[in-house]
C-alpha cells in the first residue's frame, strides 16, 4: 500500500525537523542495544522505541546483546557506524562502575561512545521471597543475624550498580551476604521466587508486579526518597540503615564519532518521546522517572557519578571478581 501524500508530507517534516536523513532513516532503521532481555532496561527501551519510531522517520528496533554484563553491548556501539542508527540505552553501572573495576575494556567509555540524554531514574527495591519471616530491614537483621551460613544475594552479572548496592547493604548492616552473580537480572528473580537464593537488589520495573502479587516482599528502597508507585515501602535509609543511596538510571549513547549536531537531534527526539503523556504514565506506574537531559548534561552526570562510586568501590575493596 503506498503513503498518502499527506501521510509522506507528515514523515517527512517529522524527519528533517530533527536534522535526519528521511530515505536514511525509513531504509535503514534505528537499532537500540541492551545487554539483556527480559530485564528493566529491556522494558524501558521497548516503551521509547514505540515513541521514538515516528520522530525518527523509521522503525526503531531494539536488540539484545548479552555478555558480559553490557560489555559486548557497549562495544558493539563503539564500533558502529558513526550515523546514529546503531545506539545503547545503557545502564549506569556500566558507565560509572565498569570503567573503574575493569582491567582492558576493549573500548574507552568517554573516547569511543558519545552520551545522548539520559532517559530514566528508577526507584529499586531490596526484594526478599515471600516466605522471609521479614517485612521491613529491620526485622530481617533480626531473622538474619544468628543464622551461621552466608545470606546468598544475586546480581546481573559483576561490575554493576547491584554490586554497589550489597556491598552497601552489607557495610550497613553488618550481614554476612555473599553475593553471586547472574547473567541479567530475570535469572535473579527466578532463583528468588524459587527460594534458591535469599534476596537482591532490584528497578521497579523487575520487581514491582511481583511483590503486589505476593510472590516477592520489597523490605526497603534504595536512596532517601519513597516513590509514588508503592508509597508503603520505606527506605532503607530511615529504617536506620544509611549508605544504600546511590540511584540507578538509563541512558542513550552513540558511538563517538556521531555529528555533534546529529547527537543534538537524538536527544531532542528523545526528550519529545518521554514528554509524552502516556510514556510517562506508563513508566511512573512501573516505578520509573522519566528524565531526559542535554548530551552535555549526560556527560557530567556520568563524570560526577563515576567519581562519587570510584570512592565506594575502593572504600569497600569491591572488584570485578
Amino acid at each position: 500500500m503506498r503513503l498518502s501524500s499527506a501521510v509522506t508530507s507528515a514523515v517527512l517534516a517529522v524527519t528533517m525537523g530533527l536534522g535526519i536523513n528521511a530515505s536514511h532513516a525509513q531504509q535503514k532503521p534505528t537499532r537500540l542495544l541492551i545487554f539483556a532481555a527480559g530485564g528493566p532496561v529491556d522494558f524501558v527501551a521497548r516503551h521509547l522505541a514505540v515513541k521514538l519510531s515516528p520522530l525518527l522517520g523509521g522503525p526503531v528496533v531494539v536488540e539484545a546483546r548479552p555478555g558480559a554484563s553490557g560489555v559486548v553491548a557497549a562495544q558493539a556501539v563503539a564500533n558502529a557506524a558513526p550515523d546514529g542508527t546503531t545506539l545503547i540505552l545503557s545502564s549506569s553501572g556500566l558507565l560509572t562502575i565498569t570503567p573503574t573495576i575493569t582491567k582492558d575494556l576493549p573500548y574507552d567509555t568517554d573516547r569511543d561512545l558519545a552520551p545522548v540524554s539520559r532517559v530514566v531514574v528508577n526507584a529499586t527495591a531490596f526484594v526478599v521471597g515471600a516466605s522471609t519471616p521479614a517485612n521491613n530491614v529491620r526485622e530481617f537483621v533480626a531473622f538474619a543475624k544468628p543464622l551461621k551460613e552466608p545470606l546468598i544475594f544475586g546480581s546481573p552479572g559483576v561490575g554493576n550498580i547491584v554490586q554497589i548496592w550489597i556491598e552497601t547493604f552489607k557495610t550497613a548492616t553488618k550481614l554476612n551476604i555473599t553475593n553471586v552473580p547472574y547473567k541479567g537480572i530475570a535469572p535473579v528473580m527466578i532463583d528468588i521466587l524459587g527460594g534458591r537464593i535469599v534476596g537482591t537488589f532490584g528497578d521497579m520495573p523487575a520487581v514491582l508486579a511481583h511483590v503486589k502479587a505476593g510472590k516477592l516482599k520489597a523490605l526497603g528502597l534504595v536512596g532517601t526518597k519513597r516513590n509514588s508507585a508503592a508509597p508503603d515501602i520505606p527506605t532503607i535509609d530511615e529504617q536506620g540503615f544509611p549508605g544504600v543511596d546511590a540511584l540507578s538510571w538509563y541512558g542513550v549513547l552513540a558511538p563517538a564519532k556521531t555529528p555533534p549536531a546529529l547527537v543534538a537531534k537524538l536527544a531532542e527526539a528523545i526528550a519529545r518521546a518521554l514528554a509524552d503523556p502516556e510514556l510517562k504514565a506508563k513508566l511512573a506506574e512501573s516505578g520509573v522517572e522519566a528524565s531526559s537531559s542535554t548530551p552535555e548534561e549526560f556527560r557530567q552526570l556520568i563524570r560526577t557519578d563515576r567519581t562519587r562510586l570510584a570512592k565506594i568501590i575502593a572504600e569497600l575493596n569491591i572488584t570485578a571478581q
